[in-house]
C-alpha cells in the first residue's frame, strides 16, 4: 500500500501521540507567544522592512518530536528565509496584502498555509510543524486510499463566540470532483464519523481534491452560522483563499463558525 502523505498532531496543543500534526500554531495573530528568530536564524530574505511590509518569525518542527528542523525553507511570494540551528526564521512579508505561506524540507512533507493578510508591523507566528516521511504511514489505515494527482486538504473548523462548539459540522467543499471527506474522532481520521467533532486538533481530511483551483469549504454547523471569509482574527484576516498540490504536499484551511442560529423562539410570533 502507497504510504500517505497523513498524520496529524496540532502543534500547539500536542494531541494525541497517534497523530501527528503538519501546521502551524492555531492562532497565527499572535497571541500566543512566538518563536524569536533571534542570531541563531539562519535568514534569507528578511529585510529590510518596507512602508508596506512587516517581518514574520516563528519557529519549524518536527511534528511528533518538536525537535527543530533546520534548513527548511519558508516561502511567501518571491522572497525565501531558511531555517537555522534552532529551528528559527525570519522573514519579510507583505503588510495589507493577502499572502500565503508555504515550507519545505528534506524529508517531510511540504506544507501550504492558506491566505491571510496582516494589518501590523510584525508577526510572531509561533511554531509551524511538518511531518516528517517516516511517519507518514502512521494513519494510511484510517484514511481512503489517496490519488497521487489529486491534493489533500485539512480543514480545521474554529468556533468563535457566542458559538461554543463545532459539534456536529459537516463540511463541504466545491468544486467537488471525486473528493473524500473523512472527519475525525479521537485525534485521528474516523471512517465512520458523519460530522466534526468538539475540540478535535483537526475536523477533517479531504481527500483527492483536483489540484490548483481555489477551494470553497462551507460549513453547516446544528446550532452556528459559518462566518463568511473574509474573517478577522486578532491582526489577521483570513481571505478563504486556499489550493492544492498533488503529492507529498498538505494544504490548510480554518473556516470559522460564529453567529447562533435563529430559532422559531427567537424569531417571535406576528
Amino acid at each position: 500500500m502507497r504510504a500517505l502523505p497523513f498524520a496529524f498532531a496540532l502543534a500547539c496543543s500536542c494531541a494525541a501521540a497517534a497523530a501527528v500534526a503538519a501546521c502551524s500554531s492555531d492562532d497565527p495573530a499572535g497571541n500566543e507567544p512566538g518563536a524569536d528568530a533571534g542570531a541563531d536564524s539562519a535568514g534569507g530574505d528578511s529585510g529590510p522592512v518596507g512602508a508596506n511590509e512587516a517581518k514574520q518569525t516563528g519557529t519549524i518542527v518536527g511534528a511528533l518530536d518538536k525537535q527543530p528542523v533546520p534548513n527548511a525553507t519558508v516561502t511567501v511570494g518571491g522572497r525565501t528565509a531558511v531555517s537555522g540551528p534552532n529551528g528559527a526564521y525570519e522573514i519579510v512579508v507583505p503588510r495589507g496584502t493577502p499572502y500565503s505561506m508555504s515550507v519545505a524540507a528534506e524529508e517531510y512533507y511540504k506544507l501550504n498555509e492558506q491566505e491571510w493578510i496582516l494589518t501590523k508591523d510584525a508577526l510572531p507566528r509561533g511554531e509551524t510543524s511538518l511531518l516528517a516521511r517516516s511517519t507518514a504511514q502512521l494513519l494510511s489505515a484510517f484514511l481512503p486510499p489517496l490519488d497521487p494527482t489529486k491534493g489533500l486538504l485539512v480543514v480545521k473548523v474554529t468556533p468563535l463566540p457566542p458559538c461554543d462548539s463545532e459539534q456536529g459540522s459537516t463540511i463541504s467543499i466545491e468544486p467537488k470532483g471525486a473528493s473524500k471527506i473523512t472527519y475525525f474522532s479521537g485525534g485521528r481520521p474516523s471512517q465512520s464519523s458523519t460530522s466534526a467533532a468538539k475540540d478535535e486538533p483537526f475536523s477533517a481530511a479531504v481527500s483527492d481534491v483536483d489540484p490548483g483551483l481555489n477551494v470553497k469549504v462551507t460549513v453547516d454547523s446544528p446550532s452556528c452560522e459559518q462566518v463568511p471569509f473574509p474573517v478577522t482574527v486578532g491582526d489577521v484576516t483570513y481571505t478563504g483563499n486556499q489550493k492544492t498540490e498533488p503529492g507529498e504536499v498538505l494544504s490548510f484551511i480554518r473556516v470559522f463558525i460564529g453567529p447562533k442560529k435563529a430559532t422559531p423562539a427567537d424569531a417571535g410570533t406576528d
